[in-house]
């Protein structure tokens, strides 16, 4: 599986989610960014909020890069390897585009909780499989994997939103905030129509169908359970 990280291009590894970023604290003083890469993200952080950010990333290339801009990284694996912090520590502990990679994403979040402030937050963005692309898929009876996109050769989970919630909730999380960003090609257009239409001949309830597949990865904030 490593080998298949090490084939995926530069880009993989340098981008920030936007819609992510909006949704954390202005006011954050400590950040710990699980699965950093090049530490754009956490860059960003710094710069806009003044915050400290720490990295904890599993490949040394990218690792190194970020070493350059984030005030600490340690290269390690997340579900294996000691996290080198004080108990609540942080103010926000960030997975962007993380957990999917996980074999146990449930222990991964139990695992990070104790170095989460009382009052901090759990930043996370998650794919949807669920989404429209993946139904196309299905009814050509296909499931082509790819080296980025919801069908990331290197994920282990895939989710819907109710089975993110799940996630969260069973981990001792509640979620505060909860967006996507949709995306729906020219092409699929009709598709969604003729899937529609059945399900409402069947007598499904279709009302938050459209928002539920054309989600193309949701982006979330949660605070721990009291």
């Amino acid at each position: 599986m490593d080998k298949e990280y090490e084939k995926k291009a530069t880009a993989y590894y340098q981008g920030i989610n936007q819609q992510l970023f909006s949704l954390i604290d202005p006011k954050v003083e400590t950040v710990l960014d699980i699965g950093c890469a090049e530490g754009a993200l956490g860059a960003a952080i710094k710069d806009s909020y003044g915050a400290d950010v720490h990295g904890f990333e599993l490949f040394q290339q990218a690792a190194t890069q970020a070493k350059q801009k984030l005030d600490s990284v340690t290269v390690g694996n997340i579900e294996s390897d000691p996290l080198p912090f004080e108990q609540e520590q942080f103010d926000a502990i960030i997975f962007a585009d993380v957990l999917e990679h996980t074999l146990d994403p449930w222990s991964v979040l139990t695992k990070v909780k104790p170095y989460l402030k009382k009052t901090g937050a759990i930043y996370a963005s998650i794919p949807n499989v669920g989404h429209i692309s993946i139904i196309e898929e299905l009814i050509q009876g296909t499931w082509n994997y790819v080296d980025a996109g919801l069908l990331d050769k290197t994920h282990f989970r895939f989710f819907t939103k109710s089975e993110i919630e799940k996630l969260f909730h069973t981990s001792g999380y509640q979620i505060e905030i909860i967006v996507n960003n949709q995306v729906l090609f020219p092409h699929q257009q009709l598709l969604m129509q003729k899937i529609l239409e059945a399900g409402q001949l069947a007598g499904l309830n279709t009302t938050h169908f459209f928002e539920r597949t054309t989600a193309y990865q949701y982006m979330l904030k949660a605070k721990p359970s009291v």
